[in-house]
């Protein structure tokens, strides 16, 4: 079993309660999706992503609840799914 450090589980607890917040700095967002930073300013510099920029305009912010959207809005369909279409339209063909 792999001891973990006190500050390891210390990051740990950090980044959940980090998730749990309503608005996101670019840093949290990286976090929980993985992306690289620079990855992250070319998809908002190409407006791919939602997000806001602080008054200044300096700081880019990302909303919790549109960061789930956006990562969870390309959802595969399982092959049931699939099937069950092909059904239907080959019965509407009939």
């Amino acid at each position: 079993m792999k001891k973990t450090s006190v500050l390891e589980v210390m990051t740990q607890i950090r980044d959940l309660l980090l998730h749990q917040a309503e608005i996101w700095t670019i840093d949290t967002f990286c976090t929980y999706t993985g992306f690289e930073k620079s990855y992250v300013y070319k998809m908002t510099s190409q407006k791919k992503i939602p997000h806001y920029k602080t008054p200044g305009g300096k700081t880019i912010m990302f909303k919790r609840a549109e960061v789930i959207e956006y990562m969870t809005s390309n959802r595969i369909k399982t092959r049931v799914e699939l099937d069950n279409e092909a059904n239907a339209i080959l019965k509407l063909k009939k």
